[in-house]
């Protein structure tokens, strides 16, 4: 591809607020929980359980059931019903969707890439009556982390002519160019194509995060968390955070400020994760139990530590929530 240099291009950054800290819904718990605790599991999980669980986060039996059902609409659990039981298993998709999902989260912020300081450039042109085409290209190219310079320029950090090129192939675009290997002129006041990414919203959702978690930190560390409320908050927690791998678009450490409070945000999100982890496991099994007590005594949630020693496959671009 060939290079390009950024000369004085304006940058508008994307408009609307980014929400954090909204409640999760039946269907995200489950898709939580699931990937939490059943992971690479093979055994069938009675639908009863499942019910009882979400009724443990104040889900009606009529909700529970229902997000069971969507769930299972979209491919994510298989219904089994040998006799007058019914069972769900998670199908091969649900396996490394789970392990890719937890994966993000739990090491999310973990791990920084390098960065060569260049940037990658897509240039298209779509016109107002081919309005459907114009979202899903810009939807596609946001999920891979480009950020939009102006309308019909959009810029990510690093090399990535080829996932652009897979992302775009199939859309029948008569006008569209990718430059890798860009780099940007600095001489030129309001030049920096990290302006295009809503970067202090970002800051102000990871610092209200951060704050937000202090009493239960306290809490953890004077163990006044009981079973059934570490269930709770930790699977609420790892709900939170799920919104920064889905919204953080991973700049470069170059292109960030020392104090880039991602750092502190993930050490809080461990601390609880991790701190939890043995409460929450004891509730989950007792409430399994009662269902299943083989399985029961088969299943826990893995460690931070753990998690990141199995090296499991994360989708590193785009957002993954489970409803692509």
């Amino acid at each position: 591809m060939s290079a390009a240099v950024f000369l004085g291009i304006v940058c508008h950054p994307p408009q609307g607020d980014l929400t954090v800290g909204v409640g999760a819904g039946s269907q995200d718990l489950l898709i939580t929980l699931i990937g939490t605790y059943f992971l690479g599991q093979k055994r069938p999980i009675p639908s009863g359980f499942l019910v009882r669980l979400l009724q443990e986060f104040d889900v009606t039996t009529v909700g529970a059931r229902n997000g069971i059902s969507r769930l299972a609409g979209r491919g994510l659990l298989e219904l089994h019903k040998p006799g007058r039981n019914t069972y769900y298993h998670l199908s091969a998709e649900a396996h490394t969707h789970h392990a890719e999902r937890l994966s993000e989260i739990v090491n999310f912020g973990e791990l920084g890439a390098a960065w060569d300081g260049t940037w990658t450039v897509a240039l298209f042109s779509v016109p107002e009556k081919h309005r459907a085409q114009r979202h899903l290209v810009r939807s596609r190219l946001a999920g891979l982390r480009f950020a939009m310079l102006y309308d019909g320029v959009w810029v990510r950090p690093g090399a990535l002519h080829r996932e652009v090129g897979d992302a775009l192939q199939n859309l029948d675009l008569q006008k569209v160019t990718v430059f890798s290997g860009a780099v940007v002129d600095g001489r030129v006041a309001g030049s920096d194509p990290v302006n295009a990414y809503p970067m202090d919203s970002i800051r102000d959702k990871y610092e209200r995060f951060i704050d937000s978690l202090w009493p239960l930190r306290a809490d953890i560390h004077a163990g006044r968390v009981g079973s059934a409320e570490a269930l709770r908050q930790r699977a609420q927690v790892m709900h939170e955070w799920r919104f920064f791998p889905d919204h953080d678009p991973l700049l470069p450490a170059e292109l960030l400020p020392q104090d880039w409070p991602l750092r502190d945000a993930r050490k809080a999100f461990i601390e609880i994760y991790d701190g939890l982890s043995e409460l929450a496991d004891h509730r989950f099994r007792s409430l399994l139990s009662d269902f299943s007590p083989e399985l029961a005594r088969e299943v826990r949630s893995l460690t931070s530590g753990e998690l990141l020693a199995m090296h499991l496959p994360a989708k590193g671009l785009g957002p993954l929530t489970g409803r692509t």
